[in-house]
């Protein structure tokens, strides 16, 4: 878990830590490649080790400084391994600060972060992680002589909640949502949202799933006697990949709402409490799908008309452990 120094604003749950990618590509003696096309990586964004901190955004810490930390734990050898630079990196974390904590005005070194789960997994299907795994590196490792590589592959979501509700993770999770002293938490997926649920002793007002009706509702939780809101919100993974028009449009409409109130400074947790202003929201919403449903000039003169409660002033720590994980580049 990441933490602010001082109590956090709000704290983030993802669903599993991402990697730190590497751009490689073998020696030319493994490389089947036509010799033009080698001035490319055979693989741009090979995944050797988990992220160094929770939603990491790619620049802090380097990731040359990664690198070559990275290069010297594995015993990489250019003449025996071919050639690797920094791929690319920290996605979810510019996409966290992009499209959730902008808008809702909300200041990184005042939160903390965590994932539902802290070890990481690889993707399969098209274009994924795992495809690239399975077949590019895996036949060239083969040829190389080196480990195929131990990456997990990645569960489905009814497993990563159940995962997060185990004896392997359950208390630990439980520990750190308390010991965060947040009152607000902004679970990013359906599988944080699940497993948030799924360890809480009671809760109200949460939904099954995240769906756009109601988008960023809130509701609560309660954890050993301590009640904590949480806004379930859509993973920023899942907001770069979905390609539907539909949830873009809810996205930005929702997008659209917050700006209006978190403008003028406010503790953000104590107005997104307020059930008039999520009554308000989740109009917006309808009137952004049918601008004749409601009447949008005086919605919107209702929302700016919110209560101004002042922010609370922290600034960010940084205390952060992980799981490492095996490289597919050590034999």
């Amino acid at each position: 878990m990441r933490l602010p120094r001082g109590r956090p604003a709000a704290l983030v749950v993802g669903v599993y830590p991402s990697a730190f990618h590497v751009a490689w590509s073998p020696p030319n003696e493994f490389d089947v490649r036509d010799a033009h096309k080698r001035n490319r990586p055979l693989i741009a964004s090979l995944a050797v080790d988990v992220e160094p901190t929770v939603f990491w955004d790619g620049v802090d810490p380097s990731p040359s400084d990664l690198l070559g930390r990275w290069r010297e734990a594995v015993g990489f050898d250019p003449a025996r391994h071919g050639s690797v630079r920094p791929g690319h990196n920290g996605p979810s974390g510019s996409g966290l600060l992009d499209e959730i904590l902008t808008p809702l005005g909300l200041d990184p070194a005042t939160l903390a972060f965590t994932d539902a789960v802290p070890w990481f997994f690889v993707k399969h299907g098209a274009n994924s992680q795992g495809e690239a795994i399975a077949n590019r590196f895996t036949p060239v490792a083969d040829r190389m002589g080196v480990e195929r590589g131990s990456l997990p592959r990645r569960p489905s979501t009814r497993a990563l909640v159940e995962l997060a509700s185990s004896s392997a993770r359950r208390d630990s999770l439980r520990a750190e949502l308390l010991s965060s002293e947040a009152d607000l938490l902004l679970t990013l997926g359906d599988e944080a949202r699940g497993a948030v649920l799924g360890i809480a002793d009671d809760t109200r007002g949460l939904p099954q799933r995240i769906v756009r009706d109601g988008y960023g509702q809130i509701g609560t939780i309660q954890l050993n006697g301590k009640t904590m809101e949480v806004m379930p919100l859509a993973h920023p993974g899942f907001i770069r990949q979905r390609g539907d028009q539909r949830w873009t449009d809810t996205l930005e409409a929702w997008k659209g709402i917050v700006p209006a109130v978190t403008g003028f400074d406010l503790d953000v947790a104590g107005w997104l409490r307020d059930a008039d202003v999520q009554r308000h929201a989740a109009s917006a919403l309808a009137c952004h799908a049918s601008p004749t449903h409601v009447s949008c000039a005086a919605l919107h003169q209702d929302v700016l008309a919110a209560p101004q409660i002042l922010n609370s002033d922290n600034q960010q720590g940084d205390s952060h452990e992980h799981h490492r994980h095996a490289s597919g580049l050590h034999e």
